[in-house]
């Protein structure tokens, strides 16, 4: 009995192997594209090795997209597919997976921003940023109107930011995960540069977040800087400045 279950188990995920190696991308997509929360434009080839011209979903617009299937998930009662791509000239590959839930899981993404690149993607109640941005997330879970469960780093090389004076951050690295009592935490440090950065990121359910940062000036820093931190952040007796900061993610455009 359980011999023929697995055997007609073989047969269905064959025979869907099947289909999805054979069937044109462009038609199927086409008849689901108003149901689909991105805009995929230019499409050939099929739904096993396929290519986009452009795919958009609301700020993000994905450049020269390929895809290829990838069956073994099915065994999962997932459909998956693994991506490269190109952001603003950047290559970017990862790979995407969904299941009955509707909740997308993205894995093994890497990428490198410019800062412009983060300004468009996420409204930042910060100043204005340089530097380049290089994000690698090992995995990831994002589902509507909740918050994303992310676990990977982000490192911010040449970093600087401009409110009332440029302060030369160095290399600043985040790391983001979630833990108990936080479904996205982010831990701020940096090495190098003007200021010494150490600070956190907590969020909660609703998508309400918290952020401690603190700052100290470095002897690179000048009069000028020092004086523009009690702008934005509170001096400690410590010579450190430490800036709070709150909100909702759905304002940074991240729900």
């Amino acid at each position: 009995m359980m011999r023929g279950r697995y055997y007609i188990l073989v047969g269905v995920i064959a025979y869907l192997v099947f289909l999805v190696s054979t069937l044109p991308a462009a038609p199927v997509l086409g008849m689901f594209k108003d149901r689909m929360p991105v805009i995929i434009n230019n499409v050939s080839g099929s739904l096993w090795n396929g290519h986009a011209g452009t795919v958009v979903t609301g700020k993000l617009t994905l450049d020269n997209v390929d895809w290829s299937f990838l069956p073994l998930h099915l065994l999962l009662a997932k459909a998956a597919i693994h991506v490269n791509a190109e952001f603003n000239n950047n290559p970017l590959s990862s790979r995407l997976s969904t299941g009955f839930s509707g909740n997308v899981a993205v894995d093994e993404l890497s990428v490198k921003l410019d800062a412009s690149d983060v300004a468009s993607l996420v409204v930042l109640p910060l100043g204005e940023l340089t530097g380049d941005f290089f994000l690698r997330i090992n995995s990831a879970t994002f589902q509507p109107g909740s918050v994303p469960r992310i676990d990977g780093t982000l490192n911010w090389n040449k970093a600087a930011i401009t409110v009332a004076e440029t302060a030369d951050l160095g290399n600043v690295s985040i790391l983001i995960n979630e833990d108990d009592d936080s479904p996205l935490t982010a831990a701020i440090s940096n090495k190098g540069g003007d200021l010494s950065l150490s600070g956190n990121l907590t969020t909660d359910e609703t998508g309400l977040y918290s952020l401690e940062l603190a700052m100290k000036p470095n002897a690179s820093a000048s009069d000028n800087l020092i004086n523009s931190l009690g702008m934005v952040a509170k001096k400690q007796r410590n010579g450190e400045f430490i800036l709070n900061n709150s909100g909702n993610l759905k304002q940074l455009g991240l729900m």
